[in-house]
């Protein structure tokens, strides 16, 4: 992000304000390039000609920040296209996005209710366990939100906010950017709380949710629950101990529940998940390992969002995620090294998930991660081998898959 002077003329021309009194204007930016490939069925993964399983896209983000005494505001602008690349080398754009309008991906404004009191409105990005912005993907999805943050408490953050928006296609937990995109009602909106405390290496995080209707925005999960409005409450915990400057040891539990009863759907029973995590600094390598339990129930324990895509739980993979380790009934162990070897980062990981209800979440996930820095660029390459229990999964979606992102920021 880099800080720029606009004169009072260009700025009442861009803004339409009384821009002569903006400050601390800042301009910030990414040019992006997303491709993925794989051999899962009878996809040949180095056959740049096999478009069929290929998918690409390229971002653009143009963004700006700024404040006119104590109020703030922050705009951005995002387009994605595959540079008409669709049938050559790839069969499409990775978020359904092939030659997306540019659209505006952040509006919001923060100004000051009294001393201690922020709030933040309007379209931004979310970081709380159950409703949050996913960036792994080509593209990234926003909500639309009103955010009050409070501080008047000595080592404590209080967080409450109105979720309305979002930008996801919610079944496929992909960003619904198509010709025009659009943002539509996040499950009815949602309701959050957060108390957060942090203090001489201890850190605490609680959260509770309210949602309103689990089965709007196009989630289906069977026939039975059109037109159904089901609830649902969700609390989760985490906290953590810094043991030394190389050592931290989290925890985590969480529930969510539903008012459901739909034969064959949902029946009224919550999900409940606990974790445990350890993170290790030795000569220079990271280490880290976790374990995550998830009860019978419902309802994954994951991103309501993206129907679940993502997890905060810290067993998650690339693929191994939200779909298998947050899933009911669902237990998962995950290891990890990482460290850099000259300029290169280089990262090693292994996800082992068992699910004894779905036969198609038995599955273990090894992911070779590198990453590089080329003048401007931000290089980086996944490789990542997937096996499954079930033969049928295995076919269709076992083998390696392999992910390149170049970006530059500015």
């Amino acid at each position: 992000m880099k800080k720029i002077i606009v004169s009072a003329a260009v700025a009442a021309m861009a803004l339409s304000t009384s821009a002569f009194a903006l400050e601390d204007i800042k301009v910030n930016g990414q040019a992006k390039v997303w491709y993925e490939t794989n051999s899962a069925g009878d996809n040949k993964i180095l056959d740049l000609g096999a478009k069929s399983p290929a998918s690409a896209e390229v971002v653009f983000k143009l963004g700006m920040t700024g404040k006119q005494g104590n109020v703030g505001f922050g705009a951005e602008l995002t387009q994605g296209s595959t540079m008409g690349l669709e049938g050559n080398l790839v069969s499409g754009a990775r978020t359904g996005a092939a030659n997306a309008d540019m659209f505006v991906s952040k509006a919001y404004i923060t100004a000051p209710l009294g001393s201690d009191t922020i709030i933040k409105l309007g379209r931004q990005e979310l970081n709380t366990p159950f409703a949050f912005t996913e960036k792994w993907n080509a593209m990234q999805n926003n909500f639309d939100a009103a955010v009050l943050i409070n501080s008047s408490i000595t080592n404590v953050t209080l967080i409450g906010a109105f979720v309305g928006q979002t930008n996801t296609d919610i079944g496929s937990g992909k960003p619904s950017w198509k010709a025009q995109p659009s943002f539509s009602q996040l499950h009815g909106g949602a309701a959050a709380v957060g108390v957060l405390y942090k203090a001489d290496g201890l850190a605490v995080n609680a959260w509770g949710y309210h949602v309103r209707n689990l089965f709007d925005s196009g989630v289906t999960y069977n026939t039975t629950n059109a037109g159904v409005n089901v609830s649902s409450n969700a609390f989760w915990i985490d906290g953590s101990v810094k043991i030394n400057d190389a050592a931290t040891i989290k925890a985590y539990a969480a529930i969510i529940t539903n008012d459901g009863d739909i034969a064959g759907v949902v029946d009224g029973d919550a999900t409940s998940a606990f974790a445990l995590s350890g993170t290790f600094k030795v000569n220079g390598i990271k280490l880290f390992a976790a374990g995550s339990m998830v009860s019978e129930g419902d309802l994954a324990v994951g991103n309501v969002a993206t129907n679940f895509k993502k997890t905060k739980l810290p067993t998650a993979g690339v693929y191994t995620d939200g779909l298998f380790v947050a899933q009911p009934e669902s237990i998962a162990f995950k290891v990890k090294a990482s460290g850099k070897v000259a300029s290169t980062g280089l990262a090693l990981q292994v996800i082992n998930n068992s699910n004894d209800a779905v036969a198609s979440k038995e599955t273990t996930e090894i992911d070779f991660i590198i990453s590089q820095k080329v003048g401007v660029f931000n290089l980086k390459g996944l490789v990542m081998h997937r096996m499954f229990n079930d033969d049928t999964t295995e076919n269709n979606a076992g083998g390696q898959h392999v992910r390149v992102i170049a970006s530059v920021n500015f």
